[in-house]
């Protein structure tokens, strides 16, 4: 039914909302974004348009997050302030929007009663993961950086437990969750594979410039982390000198903190990427933005060895996915085979311009609305046995599953009745033993 409105709320991250909307207006559906804050790259280039209240929402969620931040009494004022306001932006959109499509597993009030409204209604409600929302907080290293398991447990055990909790809930009350096989283990129904509907990309407007790289200059490489620790950018440092010790000639070029303008000019110049060292995805946001030039990632992740086990082929976007252990190499298979990498990101660049532009992606989500599900879009959590994790390596996920398994129990980690995941997690422990009496 293309004659419903849509709302798509309420975080913005890499344009996502953005270029949904877009990508359902050009398919003639009427569809509108609330973000609850403005996002620096001026994604939202509609805002004047937005009514008062909305506006004044989103400007306390921009106050509260800014930096440098207020003192911490105006931070609780304007939080509450805006927990006020998101009341009256829920109670206005219910009169104008038929569907809701949630991002990033936030609704405008978080609680029970919002979706259980909704419902009533008769809105239809999909909830989109991007991914740390619903992953186990102990498979994310950004709850453990820095810390020792004794340190961090205690925050992941409360976490695990709440992340549990809400997303059971909201695919309780949603019609459909869309999710990643590599976050979905606190899922007990259901969910549609992430990589089935794909990120929506906007129309290319960047040159498709040639890879000129030849044995007169060094292969320019770009790592832009936005999070250095838990992207592995120490052991990418580590690979590039030990690679020009062995004598290659590489221009590592590494960005953060620098405005999106300046990563765009770095990535029409650079030969190709290094996305992260522990991904559960092969191309997230940044890997995505390069594709858009041509230029190949390299991915390191724990779920490469699961990707195809979950994700059909077609879905699958192309990149250098490894184990982690295997980034060098591979890195080095990019510097020394100028025809695979040019190749590598030629596909890269098709996918993101074909199954992931955002009119097709947007079709795709369409279809959820209208129920036109096909089984082949469908994950079961029953199936899922990928306990790998983001930002964390197999050595630091090993202790710290020991020590909340030894302080904490078996229930701590919040996988009752998922014995495939039980079996996995059970394996983890052992290797944990294993290694301590080797």
């Amino acid at each position: 039914m293309r004659d419903m409105k849509v709302l798509i709320a309420p975080v913005e991250t890499a344009g996502f909302v953005a270029n949904l909307v877009q990508g359902l207006r050009q398919l003639g559906v009427d569809a509108e974004s609330y973000v609850s804050e403005r996002h620096s790259f001026s994604y939202d280039v509609e805002e004047e348009k937005k009514s008062l209240t909305v506006r004044v929402w989103r400007q306390l969620g921009t106050l509260f997050k800014r930096t440098p931040p207020f003192p911490f009494p105006v931070r609780v004022a304007l939080l509450a302030a805006q927990s006020v306001v998101a009341w009256l932006v829920l109670f206005r959109s219910v009169r104008l929007f038929d569907a809701y499509i949630f991002v990033a597993g936030k609704t405008f009030t978080n609680t029970r009663f919002e979706l259980r409204l909704l419902r009533l209604l008769g809105k239809r409600i999909i909830f989109v993961s991007l991914g740390s929302e619903s992953r186990p907080p102990y498979m994310n290293g950004g709850y453990s950086a820095g810390m020792t398991p004794a340190e961090a447990a205690p925050r992941i055990v409360r976490a695990s437990k709440k992340v549990s909790k809400t997303v059971q809930f909201q695919e309780r009350y949603a019609h459909y969750v869309v999710n990643a096989p590599g976050t979905g283990q606190f899922h007990r129904k259901k969910f549609v594979n992430w990589f089935s509907m794909g990120v929506p990309v906007p129309e290319a407007q960047e040159p498709s410039l040639e890879d000129d790289a030849s044995e007169s200059r060094p292969v320019r490489i770009l790592h832009s982390p936005s999070k250095p620790l838990l992207k592995g950018s120490n052991e990418i440092r580590a690979v590039i000198a030990s690679l020009k010790h062995k004598g290659y000639a590489i221009d590592f070029i590494e960005l953060k903190g620098v405005p999106n303008a300046k990563v765009r000019e770095e990535l029409a110049c650079c030969d190709f990427v290094i996305d992260q060292l522990y991904s559960d995805t092969p191309m997230a946001f940044f890997a995505t933005e390069a594709a858009h030039y041509g230029k190949p990632a390299v991915v390191g992740g724990y779920f490469s060895a699961f990707v195809n086990q979950y994700v059909h082929d077609d879905d699958i976007p192309p990149s250098a996915y490894v184990l982690p252990e295997q980034l060098e190499e591979t890195v080095a298979r990019l510097i020394d085979d100028k025809r695979y990498r040019v190749e590598l990101g030629n596909a890269a660049r098709r996918f993101v311009r074909g199954r992931w532009h955002s009119r097709i992606v947007a079709q795709r989500y369409l279809g959820l609305l209208n129920d036109e599900v096909p089984d082949s879009w469908l994950c079961s959590p029953e199936n899922l046995s990928y306990l790998g994790g983001l930002g964390v390596s197999e050595e630091e996920l090993k202790a710290m599953v020991r020590y909340i398994f030894d302080h904490y129990g078996w229930d701590a980690f919040q996988l009752q009745g998922m014995p495939t995941l039980e079996e996995s997690l059970t394996d983890l422990l052992s290797q944990q033993l294993a290694d301590e009496n080797a």
